[in-house]
């Protein structure tokens, strides 16, 4: 028999299914069973070990008219390679179309040409899918599309949608979202691959070399938790921390990486809720085992803070009375529960089988594996906001603020390859990062004096004030009398009346920084993404207009094509 819950959730996928998928779900079940007769598997195991399947694989196809999309495929062909992950790599005019129905997992990338076009090189695929949207079922295909295009074009991203759209509707599923990319698309392409590196990473068994605890978290220990900020008179203060993070020799890392941090949830939150269904269900929570598994769900793997929209119709099918749960508000799992109270029959157990699971975030890494040996360091700032009154910090930034020395802390390495260092060390670098965007260029700056390489560095570094949010001062100076940072040039917007940031310092440096990047410096930048990083593109441009007296956008463009141009903004 099915507990209430399962039964509903069973009765309404049924409803909401063809009748094709209702047969492919028969099949599928028959399988598992029979499988399970003789392998002896559980269900979980049954799906997670698909992808390990020899006739499973992973293809990656690409239409392009300029380039673009075959520069980023094969890209991500290459970072699969080095994640140990199988793909297969292939233009979309060479693809055999009736492979379609074979594919297990398909990742397209795919621009978009004149008015709303594919590139011809995608066409026959583009037309193949449209002619046979209403033919083909392709029930066994999971997929994602990577969108290139320009916002100036009325049809933005066309193709990709289409294809996005028409895959959908022949019954294949999303792995994630489309996603759009504008003319600066390698940061929001990199996000795309993240999101699904970390799909395959979270689903594929697969050995490493690593300390790690489930799901192929690894494991640290907390080192060092170091305040850097100070407080001003004024009484402004942003509260940001180095975090030093012990791990053992396998660890592989490179600068510009960043690690993927798994919060833990608050103590107290945990309380409420365990003491609210305590309340509800005294029998079945008397047991110490019992409240000590659920515990541990609720401290490191369930998300009970910023409830997504999914997750809240799902809980809204439970209610004692109907109700419009808002969406507009960010919830937490104790208010909801409390608001939006559920049916008597509705319990914990049934709860935890709806929630979602943590999701981990993303921070820059900020030291040298050869000079910090054995270590990860990050720089994190305590991000909050006001909600209903009320003071509220970020889940992940509040909990890395408050970790103590010899706590464990659990992540994973991510890998960035969007964002590296010339591999010839006698070109000359431009950092320019403001406040937590200074991480990756700490790492830059140890590698560049580590490895004694010839070429400059010029940093523009900026904050609100001098003495309370020049981060890594001393390092910094330091680099600066020793000659490892060649040039410095320090913007603090609230220590003089009239308001100085980084592009400000572009400027008043414009000449030579044309003639830098003339010659072939690469340009860096990090940090917040509105409006710091595009008001900085903008001064560039600006510059290469009236100093350099070239066309901004295609200088630029070629920057970015040549890799030149590389951004790590949030």
């Amino acid at each position: 028999m099915l507990s209430k819950l399962n039964k509903r959730m069973f009765l309404t996928l049924i409803k909401n299914s063809s009748q094709e998928e209702i047969i492919w779900m028969y099949g599928y079940l028959s399988g598992f069973l029979s499988l399970k007769k003789t392998k002896k598997c559980s269900f979980p195991e049954f799906l997670d070990d698909k992808i390990l399947n020899k006739k499973e694989k992973i293809t990656i196809v690409y239409g392009t008219e300029t380039g673009n999309s075959k520069s980023l495929a094969f890209d991500f062909h290459k970072r699969f390679k080095g994640e140990k992950i199988k793909s297969n790599l292939i233009s979309l005019d060479k693809y055999y179309l009736q492979d379609l129905k074979k594919e297990s997992y398909l990742l397209i990338i795919i621009s978009t040409y004149g008015e709303g076009d594919p590139p011809t090189s995608a066409k026959s695929f583009f037309h193949f899918i449209h002619e046979n949207e209403k033919k083909i079922i392709l029930k066994n295909l999971k997929y994602s599309v990577l969108a290139l295009g320009d916002k100036s074009y009325l049809n933005f991203c066309k193709a990709g949608y289409d294809v996005d759209k028409c895959l959908y509707n022949m019954g294949a599923k999303r792995i994630i979202p489309l996603y759009k990319c504008d003319v600066d698309y390698e940061e929001k392409a990199n996000k795309w691959f993240l999101e699904i590196l970390y799909f395959f990473q979270k689903n594929i068994k697969k050995e490493r070399n690593v300390e790690k605890i489930k799901d192929n978290k690894i494991c640290g220990i907390v080192k060092n938790n170091i305040l850097l900020s100070k407080k001003e008179e004024n009484g402004s203060y942003k509260e940001i921390h180095h975090i030093e993070i012990s791990v053992n020799d396998k660890i592989k890392y490179s600068p510009g990486d960043s690690i993927g941090i798994f919060p833990e949830n608050p103590s107290n939150e945990i309380n409420d809720i365990v003491k609210y269904f305590t309340n509800r269900e005294k029998n079945d929570l008397k047991e110490k085992k019992i409240n000590d598994k659920i515990w541990n769900l609720f401290k490191k793997e369930l998300n009970i803070l910023c409830l997504s929209n999914n997750f809240l119709k799902k809980y809204s099918l439970f209610l004692k009375e109907k109700k419009n749960i808002p969406v507009n508000r960010k919830w937490k799992l104790i208010d909801l529960l409390k608001e939006f109270p559920v049916k008597k029959e509705f319990f914990l157990q049934d709860l935890i089988e709806i929630l979602e699971p943590i999701k981990p975030r993303l921070y820059s890494i900020s030291s040298y594996s050869k000079f910090h040996i054995n270590e990860i360091h990050i720089t994190v700032s305590r991000y909050n906001f006001q909600l209903n009154g009320k003071n509220i910090y970020g889940h992940c930034s509040d909990y890395l603020s408050k970790i103590k020395n010899e706590d464990q802390i659990s992540f994973f390495v991510c890998k960035n390859q969007l964002f590296k260092l010339p591999k010839n060390s006698d070109i000359n670098i431009i950092l320019i990062g403001t406040g937590t965007g200074i991480a990756p260029f700490r790492s830059f700056l140890y590698e560049r004096e580590a490895t004694k390489a010839r070429g400059k560095n010029w940093l523009f570094f900026g904050g609100q004030h001098f003495n309370s949010d020049f981060l890594y001062q001393k390092e910094i100076q330091n680099w600066k009398e020793k000659g490892i940072i060649n040039r410095l040039s320090l913007s603090f917007s609230r220590d003089q009346k009239n308001k100085i940031y980084v592009q400000d310092k572009i400027w008043e440096n414009r000449i030579d920084f044309f003639s830098w990047i003339k010659n072939g410096a690469y340009i860096y930048i990090c940090g917040k993404k509105s409006p710091m990083s595009m008001d900085v593109e903008k001064m560039i441009c600006r510059l290469i207009d009236e100093v350099g007296k070239c066309d901004p956008k295609s200088f630029i463009e070629k920057m970015k094509k040549n890799r030149k141009y590389l951004k790590d903004v949030y």
